[in-house]
């Protein structure tokens, strides 16, 4: 039988690492997510597809990143966080080769199906990590530095995409992706040890799965959390997969130009995460999204109403954008840790659950919604505006609840 370390074992690990490396990890996702977007007019010329079949491409990747949760979270309760982020950086540095070395975009779409796959599974099991290791305000507080540290991945990302894409052409992304992973791979093997301990491994007998699943779903608040959650990831994917069209057709800029939409929006993922970290102590994660909830509304109405009238400047544009990203930011470390709370002898299945609904929003925002209004940046603006009304919705709901209130009390 596979032998866990014990609680007191795990704490010998230093915490910076442990944040650093979470960190490192969680910037996969932005970075298979955003370094090709400069590429999208080279990779539909070479392989001959149209823009809206390349958006699907990322559709794809998220689709299967949110499927493969349901699975990862379970091992990771199983056989450990360590051995499950071992295993699927593995898996992604052969799917990034495999997308490097497509031909059409068949191959393309296999090899960013398997990137979601593999991405999901360290993205799931760091992200549990955190939750074993620190405890109270101390893990909404690293959740924060986590964000801190990854809020640097969307910011270079398109930058690094642009230039790799002018400088050596757009296969060369995935070469870049294939040798992150295989960097972050040494680096966790060599300094992260295991933080599951021994008495906290559960059954993946799947009669015990769907039990647990279906306790988890039940769960008065946690649903309505990670579904909260969505919904404001939803809204700021609204301008990440639509990236492509307000660069190059409202914005009229080049490749090397995204860092215009995408440096603001991280600046102020920074701020949120940073304001996060700074006052955890001080405010509890309720009163935080609270205020969070509130800078999103004025940018959402901002938005909404600079587009009504047509002012399609890039700044007018993109400041809204800053605005809402500081809000979704100051909400998602607490939104986090109360979801992972809600279920704390089965944190890998939580953290499952909350990546299955982001990434799902993610997808079904990139495959369904972005082709209906990419052509117009008021259309954009409205889906973003309805997306957080309904998570307003959703929360004043969350905070009727009794069970939301032992929450929060638990959490202190």
């Amino acid at each position: 039988m596979h032998k866990l370390p014990s609680a007191s074992q795990t704490k010998l690990m230093s915490p910076i690492w442990l944040i650093s490396m979470v960190a490192i990890i969680s910037m996969l996702a932005p970075f298979t997510i955003d370094t090709y977007l400069p590429s999208f007019p080279a990779i539909e010329a070479d392989l001959g597809v149209s823009r809206a079949w390349l958006t699907q491409s990322l559709s794809i990747y998220l689709g299967f990143f949110a499927f493969a949760t349901l699975f990862w979270g379970p091992l990771s309760d199983r056989f450990g966080r360590r051995k499950v982020v071992l295993l699927s950086l593995s898996g992604y540095l052969l799917a990034s080769l495999l997308c490097a070395l497509a031909q059409d975009y068949h191959w393309l779409l296999i090899g960013r199906a398997l990137q979601g796959v593999m991405a999901a599974g360290s993205v799931v099991a760091s992200r549990a990590m955190i939750r074993d290791y620190f405890r109270g305000h101390e893990a909404q507080k690293a959740i924060s530095l986590v964000m801190m540290l990854f809020t640097l991945a969307p910011a270079i990302a398109p930058i690094i995409g642009g230039w790799l894409e002018v400088h050596l052409g757009w296969r060369a992304v995935f070469y870049f992706l294939a040798i992150y992973a295989l960097l972050v791979w040494g680096l966790f093997g060599w300094k992260v040890t295991e933080t599951l301990a021994p008495e906290a491994v559960q059954s993946i007998h799947p009669r015990s799965l769907l039990t647990a699943y279906w306790q988890s779903l039940a769960h008065p608040v946690f649903l309505p959390l990670v579904l909260l959650q969505g919904l404001l990831i939803g809204g700021f994917f609204v301008y990440v997969a639509a990236s492509a069209s307000v660069i190059f057709d409202h914005l009229q800029l080049q490749e090397q130009d995204f860092w215009v939409l995408f440096l603001p929006m991280v600046s102020g993922i920074l701020l949120g995460s940073w304001l996060s970290h700074r006052v955890a102590h001080r405010f509890t994660a309720a009163k935080l999204i609270q205020f969070a909830l509130f800078a999103s509304f004025l940018a959402v109405i901002s938005n909404v109403t600079l587009q009504a009238w047509h002012w399609q400047q890039p700044f007018w544009v993109i400041a809204p954008l800053l605005l809402y990203a500081f809000g979704f930011a100051l909400a998602n470390p607490g939104l986090s840790i109360l979801g992972l709370d809600c279920l704390p002898t089965r944190r890998g299945m939580a953290a499952s659950l909350q990546s299955l609904v982001q990434m799902g929003m993610a997808g079904l925002v990139a495959a369904m919604l972005v082709p209906l209004v990419q052509d117009s940046l008021f259309l954009m603006a409205s889906a973003q505006a309805l997306m957080l009304f309904s998570a307003v919705i959703l929360w004043l709901f969350v905070i009727t609840r009794k069970q939301f209130k032992r929450l929060q009390e638990d959490a202190a």
